[in-house]
Formats: structure tokens, sequence, C-alpha cells
């Protein structure tokens, strides 16, 4: 286990270091401020309570891989405090920086990804490491599969999550839209257990509709989270509805 530490360590330092050229050298880059509200989200046990989500995200590309990043306030309809949630994840892609060169197929181009996951209690903090696969031709517009190393800090031993993230745009110019959205499973690390995470949106893009005159989009979330923050039978269920407004 020390080994892997070390080996995690190393590689966070590679690409966080990277890091503090992104700005300088990005290809693109979009952000966005999204505002949710749904009914039966869980805060580390069954209860329920409806909620107001404002997300903030980031998303840019780079001349050496990639950076993403949100920041979610969950305001509860209820006396519950507001709470806090945070990831930041940089990958380097081996394609970008020529030490891998894609065969002819489907395979895009593979990454070394980092992750970190930075919750307000009960959940804990988590680093990631590991691969991703970008794929093409596959019908999706993007879709990437994640093969992740997996540490909640403070959880003798690790596990491994596997993610797929993928989006979808159809409806041609005159009714645009879009179907994306991320799946995590992660394996059981001493008393958490493993779990099932998945967020589906279904939004009408009002940006691709009016040639960027109007960067909004909206439509609906759906959430659904087996054994919350790896708590057994803490099970979230959310149908949200979601505006999202591009910078």
């Amino acid at each position: 286990m020390a080994k892997n530490k070390i080996l995690f360590h190393v590689l966070a330092f590679v690409l966080t270091t990277s890091v503090s050229a992104v700005s300088a050298a990005a290809d693109w880059s979009q952000t966005n401020i999204q505002f949710l509200h749904g009914n039966e989200y869980k805060k580390g046990n069954d209860d329920s309570y409806s909620a107001t989500v404002v997300t903030f995200e980031h998303l840019s590309s780079w001349a050496y891989g990639s950076n993403f990043f949100f920041f979610d306030i969950t305001s509860p309809d209820t006396e519950n405090s507001t709470s806090y949630y945070g990831e930041f994840s940089p990958a380097l892609s081996l394609g970008k920086t020529g030490v891998f060169t894609p065969p002819e197929g489907v395979l895009k181009d593979v990454l070394l990804q980092l992750n970190f996951e930075i919750p307000q209690g009960p959940a804990r903090r988590v680093n990631l490491g590991g691969v991703t696969f970008e794929w093409k031709d596959l019908w999706f517009d993007y879709l990437g599969t994640q093969f992740l190393y997996r540490d909640a800090l403070g959880v003798d031993g690790h596990t491994g999550q596997l993610t797929v993230v993928w989006l979808k745009r159809f409806g041609g110019e005159v009714f645009p839209l879009e179907f994306s959205g991320f799946v995590d499973w992660a394996g059981q690390e001493g008393p958490l257990k493993d779990n099932i995470h998945t967020q589906a949106n279904f939004l009408y893009d009002f940006n691709r509709r009016t040639q960027n005159k109007v960067p909004l989009k909206i439509g609906i979330e759906y959430k659904y989270w087996n054994n919350k923050y790896g708590i057994d039978g803490v099970v979230e269920n959310v149908p949200q509805a979601k505006l999202l407004w591009i910078f």
C-alpha cells in the first residue's frame, strides 16, 4: 500500500505542477454556472430534504492535456445547514505529448488522470489516480472511460473506481438537444461500502439554437447514488430541474 501511495503522489506532483501553464497554453475553455432544484436529497442518513444546488464548473484543454473542476453549494429548503463539495481533475495527454500514437480504430487518446474530491462531512476527502481512455466513432460526441486507484483519507486500505463519461448532441439546429453525464462505480474500502453514483442530463441547448447569442441550456438532471458516501443503505434518487448559463 505504501508503494501505491508513493506512486500516486509522484503522479500528482507531475500533473499538478504542469497546471500553472494552463491559462497561457489553453486551446479552448468553457465555464458555466448551474442552478438545480430537487427533492429527496440525502445527507449521510436516510432522512430526505429538498434543496437548491448552485454549481460553478470549468473545463479547459491545453497543449498537453486538460483540466476540469467544479464546486457545488447545496442550500436545503429546511433548517439543514448549507454544504459544499468540490472536485479537481487534471489530466496529461499521452497523445498530445507524443508519448503515444493511437492505432487505427476507435481509440482517440490515453491520458494520465488525477481526481481530488473535497467534500464537507460526512464524506471523506478522496484522492484518485489512473488512466483515461477517450474513444471516437462510437455514436457519442465524447466518450471516456477511467480506471482509477482510489484512496479515501483516514480509511485503511484502498480500492478501485471505474468511471464512464459521455456527451451526445442531437436534434439538429432547429431543436438542439444533448444527453450527457457520468457513472462512477467505487469498490469497498474499509468500512465504506461499494457504491454507484450517476448523474444524467437531458438538456435543450439555446446556445446552439441561437448560434451562441443566448448561452443557456435548460432541462433535467437525474441523480442516483446507491450507498451514498459509502454509507450502507443510503440511497439518493433525485430528478432535478436544471438551468446552465455559459460564460
